[in-house]
């Protein structure tokens, strides 16, 4: 198909807003692996609405024309056939059987091709009576009455209270595999072999925010859209939310649906064995969950409205999403449910022959090695240990040998897990065998799987059949259930589990990963996921070891180092992946650690990026490599304490020139408190506050509304032309990759500056990041381009540091009228390598200044001319206002976004 040249969108688009979606369109059609940049504020989210749907739509039809049109010709071939003369062919065959065998091979792509069309036509009239169907249910049929009201509620608490799940010896008990049961989960409707667009972004909010978007497009009314989500999100059965934790929620949604009715089981002498009771969600009806099927498919609807139709409907949001996958054209997803791939395949995604747009991926590459990252903490393993040996002794009698065995093993392999983290008995004979391991401070040592499975001493057991074993029994659900006779928790006393969990409580935040799942049920479910991790190739991943000086409180954990491993299915599967941001630079990590590592030709990677939105003389992006005083400004770890009071003199002359917000990122925590004390000292607080009113960061996340609401108001008050303080704003002081560096907007006067104070590197000598870039180093450097010095390693480590540089600039700027001054204030940004790994629209009008004085007149001077245009425009606006006698223009779509 050929690339349009006018898109549907709601309003005369930019040109680079065309330029995107003509781009986006290219990368589909050619079925290739895009990159895609567009800064925050540009209208990337409509751009790859338009574009995307648009491709859609004409592939839609353009297929179905197709198929008509080969059909055509194909009986066109017959009629040609039966009217020519018989002749004999090359091969000296009768004319009758070359006839025979044409009309043989016609007749069966003849209804290859109907047999496709009536597809077509099948599913177009069966949208049309689900669209009818919807239309024509009046309110009243929606709604219940008053006693159907009654009746339910009546019937949800009865199941809430005297109908709860009772697990007897039977259902805890493993069976054999004639005696197992069926699984639970009731399968997804197959999907219909039509193309789809499966969109990702991180947060449930950032997919929230793209439905509305979709809404607002030409494509709101006619596209058919649905939002999946976890049961944490969708369940409505506050006998199931009221758990809080996933793991449990899911597990006790997955036991009311066995419904069994009661029946009870007798020995050979009459007396009752076994009971089991009738089980069910009163939100699990089939009719009306049907019904909300087709209401959600109908409706362009996000999260919070499938729930609220959910409610109203007294039905599943949950099973009626997935339900809705083969009638979708758009399924919008978070990471989680795309990422992982037993997620995807229980909730009936597939990525054959369908396009993939992965929004915000700045960091994608973290969010895959994040979610395929799991930590199990001592006290943990300690507990399933001494759960699954009571189990074991209960039931020991009952079980079948084949059963036993693996139970064994699992407590064998547990008890494993314990000595390596020195939790009881004396280390391994082997723990000291040189070149096993590779050591890190303190008790760390980091192992290759297959190094760790001998160290360990579980070498002989195979891990494969023991989760095969784990999965098919569902016995981590049935330890979920199961109760120790004893009331000890652990065989190494309650006293010490308790301290090593209160030890590792406090230290699990900083040490576990970006989304780790949060554990509360059965401790085997993590365990159970650690042994997945030892089945990937020894290259890809490495086992931490931590020990601590109370054993329950040490920990394991598996680090993947090769994210693009797990990504082989989205290259090879999908007709195309477009990975999109509005800070995507430096690329370099997409381009060889996430496709080239998937197995990608560098062919079939195509890179877009795009300028801002605003004109270039919007922006004034500056490198100051020297302060007020001369001195240059190093604010690497070794020099940075040498600079506080050159740091509190170039904040204030800056504050005197700036009018509004000023927003400045420090390199790290440690730095912003050093700083902030240091200031306290030397009495700098006040200097600073005589023209700006000082907020910091908060330390918790609950904090952070109310400290931008207070610096937001500051702003406007100080701003204010009446205001007679003195002061003429406030600053905020942020960390890189800190709470306030992604997802928050300060637009317009909330930040008219925004600084970064030198380079957020990380600490090289980590073990985890040593670790990820020897690897880097020992395998990719054959993706690397001719001509590039660095190695693989050193280009990670340089990218992690201006990604969270590039987010935390993006802050500024959020629509085609702000302006705003970026200065970074660190002379290593001057570096070619450096102003490379900025955005295109900062680097290519960065300005590298030496001297402080006329760094400090041109932000003056960039600032008066904005402010001058600004007052302008404000004078003709107002007095075109008041020609058209006090009409304004009440347009449905903005260009601009939202801010604080």
């Amino acid at each position: 198909m050929e690339v349009p040249e006018v898109f549907r969108f709601p309003f005369e688009p930019y040109p680079i807003q065309l330029d995107f979606m003509k781009n986006l369109y290219q990368c589909i059609e050619q079925g290739k692996l895009g990159i895609f940049e567009s800064p925050t504020g540009t209208g990337k989210s409509l751009s790859l609405i338009c574009g995307t749907l648009s491709w859609l739509t004409d592939h839609d039809q353009h297929k179905k024309l197709q198929l008509e049109q080969k059909l055509n010709i194909l009986k066109k071939a017959d009629e040609l056939e039966v009217t020519s003369k018989p002749s004999a062919n090359e091969l000296g065959e009768p004319r009758w059987f070359t006839l025979a065998t044409k009309n043989v091979r016609n007749s069966h792509e003849q209804r290859r091709i109907m047999s496709e069309l009536n597809k077509i036509l099948w599913q177009e009239e069966r949208i049309k009576k689900l669209k009818q169907r919807v239309q024509n249910i009046s309110s009243n049929a929606l709604n219940n009455s008053e006693s159907e009201l009654h009746v339910f509620a009546a019937n949800t608490k009865k199941y809430q209270t005297s109908e709860l799940v009772t697990l007897e010896d039977d259902d805890m008990l493993i069976k054999d595999d004639s005696d197992e049961e069926l699984p639970v989960e009731e399968p997804c409707e197959e999907m219909l072999d039509d193309t789809k667009i499966i969109f990702a972004s991180r947060t449930h909010s950032q997919i929230s925010q793209f439905v509305r978007e979709v809404k607002k497009s030409p494509f709101g009314d006619g596209i058919r859209l649905i939002s999946l989500a976890s049961r944490q999100q969708l369940c409505i059965n506050e006998d199931i939310t009221s758990l809080k934790n996933s793991t449990l929620m899911n597990e006790r949604c997955l036991e009311m649906q066995k419904n069994r009715s009661s029946s009870t089981s007798k020995t050979d002498d009459g007396r009752p064995l076994k009971k089991a009771k009738k089980s069910s969600c009163p939100f699990r009806d089939h009719k009306r969950i049907q019904l909300l099927r087709d209401i959600s498919v109908t409706e362009v609807a996000d999260i919070e409205s499938l729930i609220l139709s959910g409610k109203k409907q007294n039905a599943c949001p949950y099973y009626a999403a997935r339900t809705a996958i083969s009638d979708a054209q758009l399924i919008v997803v978070p990471y989680a449910t795309l990422l992982k791939k037993n997620t995807r395949e229980s909730c009936g995604l597939k990525l054959h022959n369908n396009v993939i747009i992965i929004d915000e991926a700045h960091n994608l590459l973290d969010a895959i090695s994040s979610l395929h990252t799991i930590c199990i903490w001592g006290h943990q393993i300690s507990q399933v240990h001494w759960q699954l040996l009571q189990y074991h002794q209960r039931y020991n009698a009952c079980l079948s040998a084949k059963n036993v065995l693996p139970i064994k093993q699992l407590l064998f392999f547990l008890s494993c897990l314990m000595k390596s983290l020195g939790m009881h008995g004396k280390p391994s004979e082997h723990n000291h065998q040189v070149g096993l391991e590779v050591e890190c401070k303190g008790d760390e040592k980091m192992y290759e799987c297959s190094k760790f499975c001998v160290e360990a001493g579980f070498d002989h057991i195979n891990i494969h059949a023991l989760v095969e074993f784990c999965e098919k029994t569902k016995l981590p659900q049935k330890l979920l259930n199961f109760k120790p006779v004893t009331a000890e928790v652990t065989p190494i006393g309650a006293f010490k589990t308790f301290i090593g969990k209160l030890q590792s409580d406090r230290v699990q935040k900083d040490c576990a990963p970006i989304g780790e799942t949060d554990w509360k049920g059965t401790s085997l479910m993590p365990i159970l996921e650690f042994m997945r991790c030892l089945r990937n190739s020894d290259q890809d991943g490495r086992v931490l070891c931590v020990k601590k000086v109370l054993p329950s409180g040490g920990y394991l954990k598996y680090l993947l180092l090769n994210p693009g491993a797990l990504f082989k299915d989205f290259v090879n599967e999908p007709r195309a992946v477009i990975v999109a941001g509005g800070t995507m630079q430096p690329n370099s990590e997409f381009r060889f650690q996430l496709f080239g590592a998937a197995g990608s030709a560098q062919s079939r990677i195509m890179t877009f990026s795009c300028d801002h939105i605003i004109p270039p003389d919007h922006v004034l992006p500056l490198v100051l490599t020297r302060g007020p005083s001369n001195k240059e400004l190093d604010f690497s770890w070794a020099n940075r304490s040498n600079l506080l009071d050159e740091l509190a003199n170039f904040l204030s002359n800056i504050n005197q020139v700036v009018s509004g917000g000023v927003v400045c990122f420090l390199p790290s925590y440690d730095f912003e408190r050093q700083v902030f004390e240091h200031w306290i000292r030397n009495n700098y607080i006040s200097k600073l506050e005589n023209r700006k009113k000082l907020f910091r960061e908060p330390k918790e996340a609950k904090d952070v509304e109310h400290v931008l609401s207070e610096y937001a108001r500051s702003i406007r008050q100080f701003t204010n032309p009446s205001s007679k303080c003195g002061k003429n704003g406030a600053m905020l002081l942020c960390v890189v990759g800190g709470k306030l560096s992604e997802g928050i907007n300060f637009s317009d006067d909330l930040a008219r500056c925004v600084i970064v104070v030198g380079l957020p590197y990380a600490n090289s000598q980590a073990a985890t990041l040593k670790e990820k870039i020897d690897y880097l180093d020992n395998n990719t450097a054959s993706f690397l381009p001719e001509g590039e010095v660095r190695s693989p390693g050193q280009i990670y480590y340089e990218s992690l540091c201006f990604k969270a540089v590039n987010q935390s600039i993006g802050r500024a700027i959020r629509h085609s009228k702000d302006y705003a001054v970026l200065i970074l204030a660190d002379h290593r940004y001057s570096r070619p390598n450096s102003i490379s790994s900025l955005p295109g629209w900062i680097a290519r009008h960065l300005k590298v200044s030496a001297n402080f004085g006329p760094s400090l007149a041109s932000i003056r001077k960039f600032l008066s001319m904005r402010k001058q245009v600004e007052a302008d425009a404000l004078k003709i606006g107002t007095q075109e206002n008041a020609l058209s006698g006090g009409k304004t223009d009440n347009t449905t779509y903005s260009h601009s976004e939202s801010s604080l």
